[in-house]
């Protein structure tokens, strides 16, 4: 199966943790144990990390996983005899920095006035220092802006 050139980020699950967030429980666990090895890993050593970690799960699982978040764009792979050897095309911050851009382009897309005055509300009420911070990221893009 060929794989994207860019990855098709996941939905976003505001009721899940970290990057169960974004990602099923299983591909959270094994996203960070590729992120966490030191190279290339293949489906035993992404088995030794789950289950180092508490979690038990049979090595088709395990394949079956891997090859979803490759085809997904998340990871690379690359067949070493006839084992696939896989390392993650995209970060950790690039994976949370991806979804949140397709979240907040959703929501502008189709709630722009709400979802506007709601994060300046919110803003306001948890971060007060912060509403500074976006009025002058505003004055910066007006001033760009009017440039071209």
């Amino acid at each position: 199966m060929k794989q994207n050139s860019q990855p098709n980020l996941p939905v976003f699950r505001p009721g899940g943790e970290g990057l169960e967030k974004m990602l099923g429980k299983l591909e959270a666990q094994v996203m960070e144990a590729v992120w966490s090895a030191p190279g290339a890993v293949c489906v035993d050593d992404v088995r030794e990390a789950l289950a180092a970690a508490g979690k038990d799960a049979a090595y088709t699982t395990i394949m079956t996983t891997l090859s979803r978040l490759y085809t997904k764009g998340l990871l690379a792979r690359e067949q070493q005899g006839k084992a696939y050897y896989y390392t993650a095309r995209v970060s950790r911050r690039e994976l949370t920095s991806g979804v949140t851009k397709q979240v907040i382009d959703s929501l502008l897309t189709t709630f722009a006035e709400p979802a506007m005055a709601y994060f300046v509300e919110a803003l306001g009420a948890d971060h007060p220092e912060k509403l500074d911070a976006l009025a002058d990221m505003i004055e910066r893009k007006k001033k760009t802006g009017r440039g071209r």
